[in-house]
């Protein structure tokens, strides 16, 4: 008895400067924008309050026009792919009118749910860990910051994740399966980390994860109607990986994916300054550069695949890698690998060197980078992959170039478009440089050309010197999300298109999410004498 309460007096003392630093920026979140947390409260408030919710969540402009209705005129959202699930976790926040108020109820919980899991992994690493624990608040300042500043739902995510395997570890295959089927609906990337279910050869925690989502999905789908899910699942989801809007050119993104795709894909609009355009090269070195990392990763993971631990530090870095995206506030996933190093009989120095390239991956400010040369404006990623290295370092390979063979050939369904050729597209963009989010409509001002869009500003509106003498909305029409003028079909790609207007009886003018963000407009013409 006496023992275990001087154990809980010592996970306190490590725990201390963390509640503090939570405290703290708990306190500040109380005054700071809605920022993302609009992007799961809102979605959530129309699922109760409007009985065509998926009109709004997946239309950017509908979507904020909705949410600046209930009164939120400063807040900027955007749903996404989003998992629809999102609504039903945030179903209880809705019912708090005000959002504000609902986001620090949101924070507070999410709080307490990751400094539980903290103390569930010094629990489980012991004595070792401490030093660790106190300097976390420092290790991971921005990622936290960011959390609670901006509402985000990693730290619900990491506590899932986290009493997720160390359940597993314990035995219990329900409870284990069951939280990360939960993460999974939430975020879907944690359902990645399934894989460790099968290295461990876990049928009872596979199978509780499959019926516990299933069951999970039968009443977000009861709660939220069939219409968000049929709407999500056979549109939204088939046109981003048609469209491979899933990727775009945001260099905060700090991906691979990204930073190859700002080498080899030339877009005059979105990214004018390619080393080599070539859209098969960037596909064939993506699909090479995903099956070493992935082999690499089903190489180490046979050695250790008793060690549940182990197996997610393994996979959590290799989706680090892997992934299209990786936003400031999931770095808070280091935690996990940083908690096995620390109990890893390395190499002081490597330990030495991988918390601080850890500290500079976490905290280094991001718009300092965004104007540097490409090698150095995603240096969040070069640090991703100076960790990887020092990760693996730790474990044993086995025959890693069968296994990269061997992914090479399983990731070819993802990459056939490397052996056709790409489309040529007949359109050409109106404008020449990127200056908003979005543009959600345009029109004619005095024989002029002017345009409406979404930015920093908010709501902006341009009249630009393109001369417009006739603008004829009923001449063109949309049929199967391309476009038909006279009978012929002028467009044939997967984008989101929105509002043909023939201008000047010569051009059509259209809105399109071409090579952005899932409905994120810009404005593209097509020159009808040319085709």
């Amino acid at each position: 008895m006496k023992q275990n309460i001087i154990k809980h007096i010592f996970t306190f003392k490590s725990i201390f400067p963390l509640l503090l630093f939570l405290g703290y920026v708990f306190y500040r979140s109380l005054s700071f924008p809605l920022h993302d947390f609009a992007n799961s409260y809102f979605p959530a408030h129309l699922a109760i309050y409007n009985n065509t919710p998926e009109f709004f969540l997946f239309d950017i402009y509908e979507f904020n026009n909705y949410i600046w209705s209930l009164g939120y005129n400063e807040v900027f959202a955007d749903f996404y792919l989003n998992s629809p699930f999102n609504i039903v976790a945030f179903y209880p926040f809705a019912f708090i009118e005000n959002a504000y108020t609902a986001k620090a109820v949101f924070n507070g919980i999410s709080c307490i749910l990751f400094v539980l899991s903290i103390a569930a992994l010094i629990k489980r690493y012991g004595e070792k860990s401490h030093l660790l624990v106190y300097v976390i608040p420092i290790l991971f300042y921005v990622p936290i910051r960011n959390q609670i500043l901006f509402g985000q739902t990693y730290f619900l995510i990491f506590a899932l994740i986290v009493f997720s395997f160390l359940q597993i570890e314990k035995g219990k295959a329900k409870a284990g399966g069951t939280l990360l089927a939960l993460a999974s609906l939430l975020k879907v990337f944690p359902v990645f980390y399934g894989v460790v279910f099968v290295l461990n050869n876990n049928k009872k925690a596979i199978i509780y994860a499959v019926i516990s989502g299933f069951l999970l999905l039968v009443l977000g789908i009861t709660l939220t109607g069939t219409s968000v899910w049929k709407t999500y699942f056979l549109e939204v989801i088939p046109n981003a990986i048609a469209n491979k809007s899933t990727v775009n050119f945001q260099f905060n993104s700090q991906s691979f994916d990204v930073f190859f795709k700002t080498l080899f894909i030339h877009d005059s609009y979105y990214n004018s300054n390619v080393l080599y355009n070539s859209e098969r090269l960037y596909t064939a070195i993506i699909w090479i550069f995903k099956a070493v990392f992935l082999g690499l990763a089903f190489s180490m993971s046979f050695k250790v695949k008793k060690d549940v631990l182990a197996l997610l530090s393994i996979w959590i870095v290799t989706l680090f890698l892997v992934q299209s995206r990786t936003a400031t506030y999931a770095q808070i996933l280091w935690i996990i690998p940083a908690f096995y190093i620390t109990s890893n009989k390395m190499n002081m120095w490597k330990k030495i060197a991988f918390f601080l390239i850890l500290f500079l991956l976490c905290n280094f400010p991001l718009s300092k980078l965004e104007n540097l040369p490409i090698l150095l404006r995603f240096s969040r990623m070069w640090f991703a992959l100076i960790l990887a290295i020092i990760v693996f370092s730790t474990f044993a390979k086995r025959k890693s170039f069968l296994f990269i063979f061997a992914s090479i050939i399983l990731l070819i369904p993802f990459n056939l478009s490397v052996f056709s050729n790409s489309k040529k597209l007949m359109s050409q963009y109106v404008l020449k440089t990127q200056e908003f989010f979005i543009i959600y409509d345009f029109s004619q001002t005095n024989n002029l050309l002017t345009y409406f869009a979404l930015g920093k500003n908010g709501k902006e509106t341009v009249t630009t010197k393109i001369s417009v003498n006739t603008f004829n909305t009923s001449a063109c029409k949309l049929v199967n999300n391309q476009i038909v003028l006279n009978g012929k079909q002028l467009t044939n790609d997967p984008s989101l298109k929105k509002k043909p207007v023939l201008i000047n009886s010569k051009e059509v003018y259209y809105l399109t999410d071409s090579q952005s963000r899932r409905g994120a407009f810009t404005l593209k013409k097509i020159n009808i004498n040319s085709n």
